[in-house]
């Protein structure tokens, strides 16, 4: 009998080629390419040109004393990170996008998201 790790490896496995067939292979972006996820990157011209799709994953590099999180609309413009709906300190943050929508991801460090560590995206 397989272990059920063993298991549940097959099955994310057989979920994401399943997702990935739909649309050809899931894109990965790195966050701001090779600047990463810093304070005084303009995240917004970052985006322009590209089209993200439910399966694609981002990629948040950063430096130690920094963050990911993915908030709200209302936390995104307020700089607030109340109750995230997803959050990272690991330094290389490997975020799916699971939904179509708005999505909005800002650092919590003090002063990073003024700093315009902020990032809105779009998924079809």
């Amino acid at each position: 009998m397989m272990p059920r790790s063993a298991i549940k490896i097959i099955f994310a496995a057989v979920i994401a080629v399943l997702c990935c067939a739909r649309r050809g292979w899931a894109a990965q972006y790195t966050v701001g390419d090779s600047l990463g996820w810093v304070p005084n990157h303009d995240y917004t011209r970052w985006i322009n040109g590209r089209t993200f799709a439910v399966g694609d994953v981002l990629i948040f590099m950063y430096e130690k004393g920094h963050d990911v999180a993915e908030v709200t609309q209302d936390g995104w413009f307020e700089c607030r990170a109340e109750n995230p709906l997803f959050y990272s300190k690991n330094m290389d943050s490997y975020v799916p996008l699971e939904r179509v929508g708005e999505h909005y991801f800002i650092s919590t460090g003090p002063g990073d998201c003024h700093a315009g560590m902020n990032l809105k995206i779009n998924v079809a």
